[in-house]
């Protein structure tokens, strides 16, 4: 359990909290956890103005909505890691996403805070933070050879601070655990890293950088990665 007692170091430190040592613990903003996954893994695409992106939806979520009358396309290239505030929106359909947003019939002051298990599942899910599970996975890949090196790459990137001992453990045994997956089953590996966009499959070890996309994963579905405190 956490206490709300301030701890006298931090209250000496930052009086006034102008360095927000002190406040409530919760959960990010939807459309924060999708920029920060892909800023993590290098995707993002800063670009200011223009027209909106298409970010991904799950089939058929648009078509009984709007009976056929539109079409809805994911961008492609660079447009799809805009950030999500230039996302395609319609009042009848948010993105699926887009968690406790605004129903946009009403001016809303303050977004509202929920925590359920169907964020959670969407988060496992979601196109987009497969695209960057697998673009960190290549980086740490390229940056060092040995296994730990990689995870300790990746765990910067995602929570901004080194591994403790047994966090670097439990990483390493479920990596082990997934590479000996994917080399009994080739073509589990083929179905995560054929999909989406960019380009990434690497023909000569599909088993370790399936792997490796899968430890990304975990790591964006982190409680850490998807909270503020």
């Amino acid at each position: 359990r956490q206490s709300s007692a301030v701890a006298p170091d931090m209250l000496e430190r930052d009086p006034e909290n102008r360095l927000l040592a002190r406040g409530s613990r919760y959960r990010l903003p939807s459309w924060m956890i999708r920029d920060a996954a892909l800023r993590d893994c290098g995707l993002l695409n800063p670009a200011l103005g223009g027209p909106p992106t298409m970010p991904y939806q799950p089939d058929g979520v648009w078509a009984e909505m709007f009976m056929g009358r539109f079409r809805y396309e994911p961008s492609q290239g660079p447009a799809q890691f805009r950030r999500t505030v230039y996302a395609f929106w319609r009042r009848a359909s948010a993105p699926t996403f887009l968690f406790d947003s605004a129903q946009r019939r009403v001016c809303e002051v303050r977004p509202r805070l929920t925590n359920t298990p169907l964020q959670a599942l969407t988060l496992l899910n979601d196109r987009s933070l497969w695209e960057a599970s697998r673009q960190l996975a290549r980086d740490a890949i390229t940056d060092s050879d040995a296994s730990e090196s990689r995870i300790t790459f990746m765990f910067r990137r995602v929570l901004s601070r080194d591994p403790q001992p047994d966090e670097l453990a439990v990483l390493s045994r479920e990596l082990r655990k997934a590479r000996d997956h994917y080399e009994r089953t080739p073509a589990d590996a083929g179905r995560l890293l054929d999909f989406g966009q960019p380009e990434l499959r690497d023909s000569k070890q599909p088993a370790e950088l399936s792997a490796y996309t899968l430890l990304g994963n975990m790591l964006f579905n982190m409680d850490e990665a998807m909270t503020h405190e």
